[in-house]
């Protein structure tokens, strides 16, 4: 990595940045085999992208003129209404971009949703910088996601949160309203007060409410976002070409992937969707639909053929499916970006990190699954030495009581009197240390329990469960920028944030 482009994002103060240690890859699971070797060892997946986004300046080939769709104005005029950049969208007819995406969610969504934004924005200005030309983030919000009831949901603690709507079957969350003011006051009675409530000022459009919430968020960062629908028409033309070029998708799916596993098969239909009337996958050989829309391979090249964009920025499952298209992406004639791994976190506050110390426990350990709670001690050491002497108490009485013990004259009733007294004492002195022994123990697993909520909610890393959202109203808004200009795009591992 050139030596310019290490070191955290952003021009903030150096004293607001948060407290980072970093996980490498080599020690912790990111789901899946080939993402792990993307990380470690890339020499072994290398061939399955178009370029490696560890050497930026070798993106400078995707700077050559290319077919750009007249998007900008579409854009720019999106963003005026949800609070993104329209400066930035208006740019894109000439500038270049990094893109990143993911569906739609409540209260900003899971916070590997922020977490790839920050990275989004990040490596938008690390590649101004070392390629000297115009780089804007783009945030593309996958609203045509049909499934509603996993964007439905924020966790905190163990407790679930969700809106009551009643959604058809099938309606792409783009086009689903629902009114969220029970859900915000349940959440709030948890979370309770803080300016980040700000933030998430409600409406009843699921995504736009989303998309306002993450602009909002990082606002003034020059971020511009996307809804898939807004290209519909622009981007028919390629969606006739993907319709028409399923051979070729289904060859390029089919491709070896080094012995890895690979994450998707080929559809018995066509790689489109119809939105009308619930969504439906095309036939093959059907006509386009006005009300086309994509799957998950579509998305990825409509994205790519609408957008100028020199990086993508993707989770672990993005990045196996990706290795996959690399074929689909030649055979239609689309430039495919650099595939730049997002930004992945945890973050850990001040009790819960003195949680783990009391307990002996590592940080990294417990993010990483592996961090166990000692098995107690079967007794206390004292209770155990304070038994052995009632038990030398016990035996002093018995050799009193047969007659082997010497003792002068007219002490042996002051003896066993105050041996027996002692003996009593001494077990039930024994038998309270015991207990408080074990209450400590059962106080050590509920604290255990409670950090392992927090750092493995679910039983899996925290930012797939938890929202970014409650540490900003615990914390203040602006630890959102200070994560952000915490964070270097170009490193790839894992954080432990401590708050």
């Amino acid at each position: 990595m050139p030596a310019s482009l290490s070191g955290p994002g952003g021009g903030g103060d150096n004293a607001a940045r948060v407290n980072l240690a970093t996980i490498p890859y080599s020690r912790l699971d990111p789901g899946n085999d080939l993402a792990r070797a993307y990380f470690v060892e890339p020499e072994k997946v290398r061939h399955l992208f178009a370029h490696d986004y560890r050497d930026p300046r070798a993106l400078r080939p995707l700077l050559e003129s290319r077919e750009r769709p007249p998007v900008a104005k579409l854009l720019a005029a999106y963003n005026g209404e949800v609070g993104g950049s329209v400066e930035n969208a208006a740019r894109l007819d000439e500038a270049f971009c990094v893109v990143g995406g993911q569906q739609a969610g409540l209260l900003l969504g899971p916070a590997y949703t922020t977490y790839k934004l920050f990275t989004v924005i990040n490596a938008a200005r690390v590649l101004s910088a070392e390629l000297d030309v115009d780089v804007v983030p783009v945030f593309w919000v996958e609203s045509e996601d049909h499934d509603f009831d996993e964007v439905n949901r924020f966790f905190w603690k163990d407790r679930r949160f969700r809106i009551e709507a009643d959604v058809p079957a099938g309606r792409s969350v783009g086009r689903i309203e629902a009114d969220a003011t029970a859900f915000l006051e349940s959440v709030r009675e948890v979370l309770g007060e803080g300016e980040a409530w700000d933030l998430v000022a409600p409406e009843r459009s699921i995504a736009r409410w989303h998309v306002r919430n993450l602009a909002r968020m990082v606002d003034g960062s020059g971020v511009v976002f996307v809804e898939p629908g807004l290209l519909r028409d622009v981007m028919r033309p390629l969606a006739e070409r993907i319709a028409a070029s399923t051979d070729a998708i289904d060859a390029s799916l089919g491709a070896a992937t080094g012995g890895f596993a690979r994450r998707l098969e080929p559809p018995a239909g066509a790689y489109l969707f119809d939105a009308e009337n619930g969504r439906r996958r095309l036939p093959r050989g059907a006509a386009l639909p006005r009300t086309w829309s994509t799957d998950v391979v579509s998305r990825v090249l409509v994205q790519n053929a609408a957008l100028p964009a020199l990086m993508a920025v993707c989770g672990p499952a993005e990045i196996q499916y990706w290795a996959q298209l690399k074929g689909a992406h030649e055979a239609l004639g689309i430039e495919m970006p650099a595939v730049l791994p997002r930004n992945a976190a945890t973050l850990v506050e001040e009790g819960l990190a003195r949680d783990a110390a009391r307990l002996g426990l590592d940080l990294e350990d417990l993010v990483r699954g592996v961090g166990e709670l000692p098995e107690p001690d079967a007794g206390d050491p004292v209770a155990e030495r304070l038994r052995r002497l009632a038990g030398e108490a016990a035996t002093l009485t018995r050799a009193l009581e047969e007659g082997t013990l010497d003792l002068p004259q007219n002490t042996d009733r002051p003896f066993r009197r105050t041996v027996s007294r002692l003996h009593g004492e001494l077990e039930k002195l024994a038998g309270r240390l015991d207990d408080a022994r074990a209450e400590m123990a059962g106080a050590g697993k509920r604290r255990y329990e409670r950090v392992l909520r927090e750092l493995r909610p679910r039983g899996g890393l925290q930012e797939r469960t938890h929202s970014l959202f409650p540490y900003l109203v615990r914390h203040g808004p602006d630890l959102a920028r200070r994560l952000r200009e915490s964070f270097d795009p170009l490193e790839v591992g894992h954080y432990i944030v401590r708050l």
